[in-house]
């Protein structure tokens, strides 16, 4: 894996750290590392991504 990755905070919150992310609108969650399913917060508001490298 390259140095860095993505800092995905939600609603200004850190959810996860990881080198791929997906979001799934009609399923409601997001995809860590294109294996880890989570489920997205009901209501949120803000998803930001902010690039990260060493």
């Amino acid at each position: 894996m390259a140095d860095g990755g993505f800092l995905v905070k939600i609603d200004g919150k850190e959810a996860t750290r990881c080198f791929a992310v997906a979001f799934d609108y009609d399923e409601w969650q997001y995809i860590i590392n294109d294996k880890e399913k989570k489920e997205l917060p009901a209501g949120v508001e803000t998803i930001t991504i902010t690039v990260e490298r060493s």
